[in-house]
């Protein structure tokens, strides 16, 4: 005992010294100018993304994608046109891309630079300064710091901490993804929900909050939703901490500018799709007199939690410990942070408890999302801030360490209540006014451009978008088209033929929602990257019609075809 003793009698000092120069390095850090600091760390990540950007294998400013980008951009181009097409998907992305649509037409390879360089220049800064803010206000400018270069790293760390066979999906499939290097929504939906839970976060810690930051916070959440409805899950932190709070007043604010893009998505589904999902049974229409504030026995909750597998959650914790050396550390990493921030604000933990847990259990049981081909890491991207921020928390897990960070210190003063009040309007006016007008104007019944899912896929491209000819003779068919020279990267082109009885391939339905369109183009007969093919059918009559498609490795052997020609018809002797 005695030597015991002595020996903690020794280690004293040195854990004094060790204080001593934590707490010296913790005030010359919390002195630094945090314009300075967060300008240098945009600028870093800018640096960073692009040495990624430059070393993964793409096709020009085309990277791995996922599929869906194919749904948002199609029904931006028609959007742009005041059309509206079948509508399974939020409505705020492809409302976003309306521009980059109207401008590119049918050719999302060359509207790719413009969305890549919103996606990086504009919105991943957004995602930094926001994970800064719910960090300086948990744990003061020094733990904020400390955030954004854990920010800046982790997903760095994350290509050590995977195993070989596994490396390739990691930097080429996920982080593109993840930095915003694609046409899909899961990138802004991440920055619209680590906005809204930096404002809840300042609503919850500051000693007076106001009234425009939870309207904030309601605003950034509905935007989340609107681009992505599943992002519906994170709701439950907010309402929880805010009830834990007693932030009764606050929550109500929060709601109330939450409403105004759900009644929006709320629209977009019911003209595109001719019901209310969560209202209707079986994907069919909602029964009759059932109305959107029907009663709980008529939410088709089944459709979104019916089909969820504890053995599937429990496949991709196994995955996750197969390809990343250690499943549960990685869940450890995630729990253990989120105690971790418990022991320096309980609200906070409710809060980022309440949006993890949810999204992270139901994403991991989806029985369509796994680890093996990259899906569960894009589902449960709008967590990414949070478990970041749980990562720079473990220190406080040290007894004593969480009383020793500092205060929050703002950085400036902000704008007045009356201009931030004058944001949060104009964020609404934009992200649900302005599309609520627009897709209850929009047309229903086709129109001058038009758009068709594909035999074989869900997913709608737009066709008729490029002229064909043909010209037989001899029993051959040469059939020209215009090149295409996109911004984005390098196409090829699939050779489309089908029997002329059977029309152009294109069948047309029109039900309750709007009209939808499914395109069978019959038999490919070649794939090439001339402007030019010959083919040489049976005698008869034969429709043609040409593919343009692109991929991310440049290979004729894959990739989704982006949009299609007219038909042509022409007849063989």
């Amino acid at each position: 005992m005695s030597a015991r003793a002595g020996d903690i009698a020794e280690l004293r000092p040195r854990l004094g010294r060790l204080g001593s120069i934590a707490g010296s390095l913790h005030a010359r850090v919390a002195s630094w100018p945090p314009l300075y600091v967060l300008g240098g760390a945009v600028v870093a990540q800018w640096a960073l993304v692009l040495a990624v950007a430059r070393t993964v294998r793409h096709n020009g400013w085309v990277y791995y994608q996922g599929g869906d980008q194919l749904w948002y951009f199609t029904l931006a181009r028609l959007v742009s046109h005041g059309q509206l097409w079948q509508t399974p998907v939020g409505y705020l992305w492809s409302f976003i891309l309306a521009p980059f649509a109207r401008l590119a037409g049918a050719d999302l390879v060359s509207a790719l630079p413009g969305i890549v360089l919103l996606d990086v220049l504009v919105l991943l800064p957004i995602a930094l300064l926001a994970v800064y803010g719910i960090a300086s206000r948990l744990g003061g400018r020094t733990f904020g710091y400390w955030t954004v270069l854990v920010w800046l790293v982790l997903p760095f760390v994350g290509v050590l901490y995977t195993n070989t066979g596994y490396h390739q999906r990691y930097t080429e499939l996920l982080l593109p993804q993840a930095f915003g290097l694609t046409a899909m929504a899961d990138f802004p939906t991440m920055v619209a929900v680590v906005v809204s839970i930096y404002f809840v976060t300042k609503t919850l810690l500051d000693r007076t909050p106001a009234l425009t930051d939870a309207a904030a916070a309601g605003a950034a959440a509905g935007v989340a939703i609107a681009i992505k409805p599943s992002a519906a899950l994170i709701l439950a932190g907010p309402v929880i901490a805010l009830v834990v709070a007693r932030r009764a007043r606050l929550l109500a604010v929060v709601a109330a500018a939450f409403a105004l893009p759900v009644v929006t998505l709320a629209v977009w589904k019911a003209r595109g799709l001719g019901n209310l999902p969560l209202l209707s049974s079986h994907g069919g229409a909602a029964p009759r007199g059932v109305a959107a504030i029907g009663p709980l026995y008529a939410l088709n909750v089944h459709k979104y939690f019916g089909n969820l597998s504890r053995h599937q959650l429990a496949l991709n914790i196994d995955l996750l410990r197969e390809h990343f050396w250690s499943g549960h550390l990685a869940v450890w990493l995630l729990l253990a942070g989120l105690v971790a921030v418990g022991r320096r604000s309980l609200p906070i933990f409710a809060l980022l408890a309440g949006v993890v847990l949810p999204l992270a259990v139901v994403k991991g049981a989806y029985p369509q999302a796994s680890f093996e081909d990259g899906s569960l890491f894009r589902l449960l991207m709008p967590i990414y801030p949070f478990f970041v921020v749980g990562i720079a928390a473990l220190p406080l897990l040290v007894p004593g360490a969480p009383s020793r960070l500092g205060s929050f210190r703002p950085v400036w003063r902000g704008p007045s209540p009356r201009a931030r009040a004058g944001l949060v309007g104009a964020a609404l006016l934009l992200a649900a006014i302005v599309p609520l007008a627009v897709t209850a104007a929009a047309t229903t019944n086709g129109g001058a451009f038009r758009a068709a899912n594909v035999v074989g896929t869900q997913m709608p491209i737009p066709v008729d978008a490029i002229g064909l000819h043909a010209q037989a003779q001899n029993g051959t068919v040469l059939l020209t088209w215009q090149r295409q020279r996109p911004l984005g990267g390098s196409v090829f082109y699939r050779v489309w033929r089908t029997r002329a009885p059977a029309g152009d391939g294109l069948t047309c339905t029109k039900g309750s929602g709007a009209a939808s369109c499914t395109l069978d183009y019959g038999t490919e007969v070649g794939v090439t990257r001339d402007a030019a093919r010959y083919d040489k059918p049976a005698p008869g009559t034969w429709v043609y019609r040409v593919g343009v498609a692109a991929n991310w490795l440049d290979d004729p052997a894959y990739g989704d075809v982006y949009f299609t020609s007219k038909p042509v018809t022409v007849t063989v002797r």
